[in-house]
């Protein structure tokens, strides 16, 4: 772990495991099992790595070229199986300082494998960590970025709500936090195609719908930049929702979008 990094801990990790600092809270993530990890080393790893998705978007690569340029690091959150804009961002700057953060341990083992074997992978460091227990300091932190991390986020509002206010707590300020988001495009007519079909609607559905620009202002958030990334419509052989919406003639998916979003120096 580079100092750059080492200096923004509040405390020491409850273990090291290979290089990677372990701090806890897993079952706050993702899952994975020996069938992941077949899949990773089968090709998802290495077309992650190469991936040109955020690098020819203008709204991502807008991101992109704001972080390598304003930034001294970037800490990047629920990476996963992607590893969020690191691949990115180490196509076009090699040299640039990245913390790459799951709260699964074995996605983050697997990467620094595939690294190790594969790439060149200099000022890469690892952390384990839940994105509602950040382990930093407070004040501490010059930028975050995350791809669909908060989105796929456990336990709905509230869940995306806690980890919006760690982030805010451990941002220095004027601190900037990089993100792709997503959220689904017509709450009402998915109801209505639950209904529809008889079905209860999922759990995401029964909460208050609410923007995400909406929710980075009611932590404190300033939004700086926010631009469309794509729209993604749903298929009918994605699930059950997908096979209604293709019954019933009706576009619905979700929509995704760029930010830039700034730590206000006091908050209200």
């Amino acid at each position: 772990m580079e100092d750059i990094f080492k200096r923004l801990f509040k405390s020491a990790p409850s273990k090291e495991d290979n290089g990677i600092y372990c701090f806890g809270d897993e079952n706050d993530g993702d899952c994975f099992d020996k069938g992941d990890i077949a899949n990773w080393r089968n090709g998802i790893f290495s077309r992650s790595w190469r991936k040109r998705e955020l690098l020819d978007n203008n709204a991502s690569r807008h991101l992109l070229d704001e972080i390598i340029a304003y930034n001294e690091y970037i800490v990047d959150l629920a990476c996963g199986p992607g590893m969020g804009f690191i691949p990115s961002i180490k196509q076009t700057a090699p040299e640039f300082r990245c913390l790459a953060t799951d709260a699964n341990s074995l996605v983050l083992s697997e990467w620094k494998r595939y690294l190790q074997n594969n790439e060149k992978f200099d000022n890469i460091n690892f952390a384990q960590f839940s994105a509602f227990n950040l382990p930093f300091k407070n004040n501490a932190v010059q930028a975050y970025s995350s791809f669909i991390g908060l989105s796929s986020t456990r336990n709905g509002n509230c869940g995306i709500n806690l980890a919006l206010s760690e982030i805010y707590r451990t941002l220095i300020d004027g601190g900037l936090y990089y993100a792709i988001e997503n959220e689904w495009n017509d709450a009402p007519a998915i109801l209505e195609l639950f209904d529809k079909i008889g079905r209860k609607p999922w759990s995401v559905f029964l909460e208050k719908q609410t923007s995400w620009h909406d929710r980075f202002a009611n932590n404190g958030f300033e939004v700086l930049y926010e631009e469309n990334f794509e729209h993604r419509s749903i298929k009918a052989d994605d699930n059950e929702l997908g096979k209604a919406a293709a019954e019933f003639g009706v576009d619905i998916g979700l929509d995704f979008t760029a930010y830039i979003i700034g730590k206000k120096a006091e908050r209200n």
